[in-house]
Parts: C-alpha cells; structure tokens; sequence
C-alpha cells in the first residue's frame, strides 16, 4: 500500500512535469521561429519594394536584372507576369521554367497585393520562404517574387532550443525532486495514520501516533488519535462489564440461556451444556437442534405469542436423568420483543427425594402394617376363646411374642437410621482391637450359626490386628453383616478375614489400605440388585427375607455406620457361591 500510494502521486507528478517541459520548449521554439519568419518577411518586403521600383520596362534580360539583385541582397528574384509566366528568375532561365500561376504567394499577392508562403522546394530540397508583391508596371501586372532558405532560420532556433533545453531539465529536475519529497512526506504521513488506524481497528490500542505534521494531516493524525484513546477507554469499560457477566453467568448452577424469537440460541452459560448433556458449542442452533426438545419450541411459540412468563418441567432422560424446572420469560430491546430468556433449574435430587420419601412411607407402613395385623388377630382369636385351648393359646402367645419382636426390631432399625441420618450419632474413634471386637460378634452369634450348622471363622493379618474406630459402631457394623451372612448361608459359613490391601487412589497414587471383609458360602446376590444393595427396605427376596426375621434396614445402617467413619464400602458377590462385603479404611 505504502508503494502504492507513493507510485500513485509521483508518477502522474513526473509525467505531468515532463510534458510542461515538452509543451514549453516548443511553444518557446514556435514563437521564437514565428518572430523569425516576422522579421524575415518584413525584410523581404522592404527590398522588394526596392527593387519592384528599378524593374526596367523592356521584358528582354529580366534574368540578368533578377541575377544583379540577387548579388546585392542574397535572395533569390524571380519576375512573373499577370498569367502566371516567369519573365525572369536570378537561378534559372526563366523560359525554363513552369507557370507559377498557382504558387500560394502568387495567388495571395494577386489578392491581396502581397503573399507569403512557406513551402519545400523540390529543386533546392529544402524549406523556403516566399513573399510576393504585386506591382503594376504600364497597365501590366507583375509579380515580384523574393525567397530566401529557412535553413538559417531553423538552426537559429535549434541553437536557441538547446539553450533552453539545459536550464529547462535541470528545472525539471529541481522540480521532481522538490515533488517526489513533498509527496514523499506527505504519503509517509499518510501511511503513519493508515498503520495507526489498523491497530486501532485491530483492537491495538496501545500504540500511540507521533505524526509532526501540521495542517489538514496533522489535524486528522490528532483528531484519529484522540479518538482512539476515546475508544480504548469505552472498550476496557465494555470489556469489564462484559466480564462480569459473563463470569456471573459461567458461575450460575443454574442453566440460562437466550433464544431470539423463532428458538435459534443467542446465549448460553456453561451450565446449560451440563445440564443438557452436550459437548459442543450450541450458540447459533435452534432450541430442536440443540437440545432435542420439541416442547421448549412450544414454549417460544407460546411466550412470542402471549408475551407472558411460563414456567414448565423438563426431563431429560439421557446421558443421565435429570428434571429441569424450566422458566421463559419474554424480553425486549427498545420496546421490541427481541427473545426469550429461559432459566433450567435442577430439581432431580428433590425428585428423588420425593421419591424416597414416598418409597420409606409406603416400606415403613407395609413392614408395621404386617406384625400389627398378626398381633391383632391372635390377640382377637385368644379373646373370642382361644384362651380356654392352652395348647394353642401358647403358640398364639409365641407367634404374638415374635411379631412384637420383629416389630420392635424394626422401630430400633428405624431410629437407628434416623438417628445416624440426623447426626445424633456421633462416632467417637479409638484404638480398637479388631481380635477382640470379632470375637465378641462371634460370641453374640455363635448359637445362631450353630443351630444351622455352620462355622464362624476369622483370619486376621498380625500388621492389622489394631484399628482406629468407634468400638459399638464397629460392633454394630460386624453383627449386622455377620448376621446377613449367617441368615443367608445354609452351608459352610461365614468368615470374617482382615488384611493389609494396596490400592490406588484418584491419582493413580498407591496407599495401604485395611480390608475387612466379611464373607460366606451362602447364596450369593445376584448381579442386577448389587446396585441397590444398602438402599433402605431393599432386599432380594422381600418373603424370604422377613421369614428370616429381616427388616431390610441392617445393610443400610452399616453403609451408613462406615460412611461415617469415613471408610469405604463394596460389595462383591457370585450367584449360588456367596458374597463378600468389603469395608477398606486407613491404617491406624
């Protein structure tokens, strides 16, 4: 560009100069030439008036006459009569020669008296000055004619063309250079303002602009200037709104996102691709396109149309399931509806909580409702008479004595879970003897195993044999899951093993680990309910499970139990062969 411009301006300029140099030399030559030819026709005239007046009467020898003159004056004379002949020329022999009636100055003299030309002529081959006078001679009309060679007046004004020519291209140069550096300095300004105004339009607003040119140019490098730092002071104001905004809406846990009337998204937060699931950017792609909801388009139709705030539920059923409690408010811009405003808000832990509460509600009902309806129909039976059978009034007594059990077990389940849930059970650790608390469970349960026939069986690592604990939650833990263990294990039995484990933890970090893992030979889980197991009330074989007096609260208390302490949980187990429940917590 920079060339460009400079190429632009100095090229038409040397042009320019070049052809006023050109048009001037031969103006000056002309004119010098035409003053020339002046002098030299107003010579000629005066010396044919002369000799016009000694032309003699007699026609006989006008050569000689001619020749005489052209001795006194040096320009060739020739006489011609009124048709055209020549009567005497100082070259040629005048019978020799042809009618000159059509000459130029001849027909002009006879006119005007007097004529001039300038022609070539063919026998001196070479341009001539002609200047004929009409003289009148006894009635009888001649022509006097004089001519004399250019050639004197052609070198005169090439010697004067070449005078000029010097001093005129050493002005033309003078002149090219005073120009090539005035357009030199006025397209380097130029180009410093052309560079200082692409920064600017670049967004460079650091750069400064040092133009020392005065005038036009250096008023609009000053005026550009101070715009420019206008600019700059606006674009950081603009730039830090624009960043809290967006860091408020890149923070929001709520979705929200901006749509133009017809879905096609404007805005978005990162909250919005969260909720929704989506990798990719999702700005310039209708509502449909983007998040594959046909009912949010309806709901653009709708606030478009009405103007109105809406608000509507949204499940979103993959990758993960999640309800939005979605809002659409219409908004404007100078008074203009220009979109729609929606905000996501995740109520999927409430859903889910709802859900709990109903599943606990109805659990909790249907495990009290059935020892409660026993316990009211044999009281019922024994009442109406029952009481004078004593052999079956004491197995209703036992069956009303075991349902009374099982539920009291199940009210001390309940508010054990409770009490862990609300933080009234503390966990108070301490140096526990993992030898003695074992056996201590086995001890509490020994009878139990022993009336099914099975083995209780610890293998304790001697480097484990001590951990930091809450003794009675230990406790509690080990005789719910041993319990487990020998309710649902008809043969073999169950073993309680304590080992040293390496694992790896979120960085790929190896650290020692204490497993306890209680195992046994029963008959197992299968693979589809492991994900549930621990949930309250959830069991496998719900019949089962309360024939063998379960309130399907013990597995839940101890996930809860050794949340608490902060340890881990898994459980691992093979259909028909057995499980094995691992808890995995620090050294002490």
């Amino acid at each position: 560009m920079k060339r460009f411009l400079f190429k632009r301006i100095a090229v038409p300029y040397v042009i320019l100069a070049c052809l006023l140099i050109i048009i001037l030399e031969l103006f000056i030559s002309k004119a010098v030439k035409d003053n020339y030819i002046d002098s030299l026709q107003e010579s000629l005239y005066r010396q044919a008036r002369l000799i016009a007046a000694q032309i003699p009467s007699s026609r006989a020898d006008l050569d000689d006459f001619c020749r005489k003159y052209k001795e006194k004056t040096g320009t060739r004379i020739t006489i011609i009569d009124g048709s055209g002949k020549v009567l005497g020329d100082s070259n040629e022999p005048a019978r020799s020669m042809e009618n000159h009636a059509d000459r130029p100055e001849i027909r002009d003299a006879d006119i005007k008296d007097v004529g001039t030309s300038v022609r070539y002529s063919s026998t001196l081959r070479e341009n001539l000055f002609y200047l004929a006078l009409a003289v009148d001679e006894n009635s009888e009309k001649l022509f006097l004619r004089l001519s004399l060679p250019l050639q004197h007046v052609e070198e005169a004004v090439s010697a004067i063309r070449i005078k000029i020519f010097l001093p005129s291209l050493i002005a033309l140069g003078v002149a090219i250079l005073i120009g090539l550096y005035q357009t030199r300095k006025i397209t380097r300004s130029i180009e410093d303002i052309t560079d200082y105004s692409k920064d600017i339009a670049a967004g460079n607003f650091s750069k400064r602009l040092f133009n020392k040119e005065q005038g036009e140019l250096g008023e609009l490098g000053r005026n550009i200037s101070g715009m420019a730092e206008e600019l700059n002071t606006r674009f950081v104001q603009s730039r830090e709104e624009r960043q809290k905004i967006e860091a408020i809406l890149q923070n929001m846990s709520d979705g929200l996102l901006l749509t133009d009337t017809k879905g096609r998204i404007i805005l978005s937060n990162a909250a919005v691709k969260v909720l929704f699931g989506i990798p990719s950017s999702i700005e310039g792609k209708t509502l449909l396109e983007a998040l594959r909801k046909a009912d949010l388009m309806e709901v653009v139709e709708h606030v478009s149309r009405d103007k109105e705030k809406i608000s509507c539920e949204v499940v979103i059923s993959g990758p993960q399931e999640r309800y939005l409690m979605t809002t659409a408010a219409p908004f404007s811009i100078k008074g203009e509806l220009a979109g729609i405003i929606f905000t996501f808000h995740d109520i999927t832990r409430l859903r889910k909580l709802e859900e709990v509460r109903k599943d606990f509600v109805a659990s909790v009902s249907h495990e009290i409702k059935t020892p409660i309806t026993a316990i009211k129909g044999f009281a019922e039976t024994l009442l109406e008479g029952a009481l004078d059978d004593r052999e079956n009034a004491r197995n209703f007594l036992e069956t009303i004595k075991n349902h009374s059990e099982r539920l009291n077990t199940l009210v001390s389940d309940l508010l054990t879970l409770s009490g862990i849930e609300l933080g009234d059970v503390r966990i108070e650790k301490t140096a526990v003897s993992l030898d003695a608390t074992i056996e201590s469970v086995f001890a509490t349960l020994k009878e139990k195993a022993h009336r099914k026939g099975l083995s209780l069986q610890k293998e304790i690592d001697p480097h484990c044999r001590e951990i930091s604990a809450d003794r009675d939650r230990l406790m509690q833990i080990l005789l719910n899951l041993v319990d487990n263990g020998i309710k649902f294990t008809e043969k073999g039995g169950v073993t309680v093993r304590v080992a040293n484990e390496k694992t790896k933890d979120e960085s790929s970090e190896e650290k020692d680990l204490i497993q306890i893992s209680v195992e046994d030979t029963g008959i197992g889980i299968p693979r589809k309910h492991l994900a549930r197991m621990g949930e309250r009330f959830y069991r496998v074989d719900r019949a089962r499970s309360r024939e063998l007096g379960g309130t399907g609260l013990g597995l839940a208390i101890v996930k809860h139990l050794v949340k608490a302490h902060g340890w881990d949980m898994k459980i691992e187990s093979t259909e028909d062969s057995g499980t094995q429940v691992k808890i995995l917590l620090p050294p002490a």
